[in-house]
């Protein structure tokens, strides 16, 4: 087990929901909503929601107007849950997932009043929350009595998307014992089964087994007489590949966002996708290091002649990969320069040795564009050997949200 430090507890800490470590008053949260943060020394995000709605157009023209589940789990991938959420809503899709109980509540809460089903666990204590705010909820085990007595208590109903698992041994009730379950299911008089769905290992050839699986759970049902609701099975990467298993739904998660769910699809592009996430921050500070002086723990970098370093306001805390330095580039007056000697909780360095127009306060792109040059998510995930998915989601949802049309 790693031994954990102050500096690696701030790295961890980094990517807990902001709720788990922060709690912001109301008076807080009304002072930060006109701050313009793009002003700021502090790093932000800006989020193109045009953008989001060019996926999503580019999304429906795909699956011949199936009808689209956007999720947006994660803090929507890292994007922003209530600021998505509302969007999403706005351009009319048909319905949001999330993965846990506390983000339906939380679109609920902001206004968002289209479908919401929660694929993360439930119990018996959140029964009336969920049932109260009209929240579809996975169902996969006995948990879901616990929805039809309290429903049938406040003299309302519950809604329930059967999760069965085919063969990604995640979650879901097993697909050659699923009919019973459903069956079960069908019975309580306060439950209604809105949905069922299961979750592809993406391999092809298995994911081909999966869905006959899972499609004769659902004629095995339906020959008792049982309404299983709307089928749902392809994410992106099915979306992509796989477009027997569109059924009545499809559920679209990074290609929401503008990024495709494999190196493979990326390199492929089937559709056009555009990003919509930007990382950026400001010089903070600039230095002139003499022959023997150095920076960051450790004296990670120390001169042997005359360099001009320039600080930046962003660190591992923000969800910045740590393991990036001498690998990944940023854009500083529209020129690319690599991240250099460290990355802290909350600063990284650069050289600018030469550059005599750097300021403190000059804008610096992470992730985005910046006069003609470009960073992508993509570069970023592969000079931090993860997957794109683990760039955007990591995203500390305390950096602000910076949201135009």
């Amino acid at each position: 087990m790693e031994k954990i430090n102050r500096r690696n507890f701030i790295q961890l800490a980094g990517a807990l929901p902001a709720g788990a470590l922060f709690c912001a008053g109301k008076d807080q949260l009304n002072e930060t909503e006109t701050h313009d943060f793009t002003k700021a020394h502090d790093p932000w995000l800006e989020i193109n929601l045009k953008n989001i709605e060019w996926n999503v157009s580019q999304i429906r023209k795909k699956v011949i107007n199936t009808p689209v589940m956007a999720v947006i789990k994660g803090n929507a991938y890292g994007h922003g849950l209530s600021g998505v959420g509302k969007y999403l809503e706005r351009i009319n899709i048909d319905a949001v997932a999330v993965g846990k109980l506390q983000e339906a509540v939380e679109l609920r809460n902001a206004g968002v009043k289209c479908p919401v089903l929660n694929f993360g666990p439930f119990g018996e204590n959140d029964a009336e929350l969920i049932i109260k705010n009209t929240i579809s909820q996975s169902a996969y085990n006995d948990n879901v009595l616990a929805l039809d007595t309290t429903a049938g208590k406040i003299n309302k109903h519950a809604n329930v998307h059967i999760n069965v698992d085919t063969g990604l041994g995640r979650v879901g009730v097993p697909y050659h014992t699923a009919v019973p379950f459903i069956e079960k299911v069908s019975k309580l008089s306060n439950v209604k089964i809105e949905g069922i769905f299961t979750s592809f290992t993406e391999e092809k050839e298995f994911d081909k087994i999966q869905l006959q699986r899972f499609l004769e759970v659902c004629e095995s049902a339906k020959s008792k007489g049982i309404s299983t609701g709307v089928r749902h099975a392809a994410s992106s990467a099915g979306i992509l590949a796989f477009p027997e298993a569109y059924l009545d739904m499809v559920r679209p998660g990074i290609m929401i966002y503008g990024h495709y769910p494999s190196d493979e699809e990326y390199e492929l592009r089937k559709i056009d996708l555009k990003p919509a996430l930007s990382l950026k921050t400001r010089v903070s500070y600039i230095k002139t290091l003499r022959p023997g002086d150095s920076i960051s723990y450790h004296r990670k970098f120390t001169a042997e002649k005359e360099e001009t370093i320039a600080t930046a306001s962003l660190g591992y805390s923000d969800g910045f990969p740590v393991n990036i330095t001498g690998k990944a580039n940023v854009l500083l007056k529209g020129k690319k320069f690599p991240v250099f000697a460290d990355i802290t909780a909350n600063h990284f360095y650069v050289n600018v040795t030469g550059e005599e127009d750097i300021k403190i306060g000059d804008e610096i792109v992470l992730i985005g564009n910046q006069g003609n040059n470009k960073i992508t998510a993509e570069e970023l995930a592969k000079a931090a050997d993860k997957s794109v998915y683990k760039i955007v989601i990591r995203m500390n949802p305390l950096l602000p949200r910076v949201y135009s049309e």
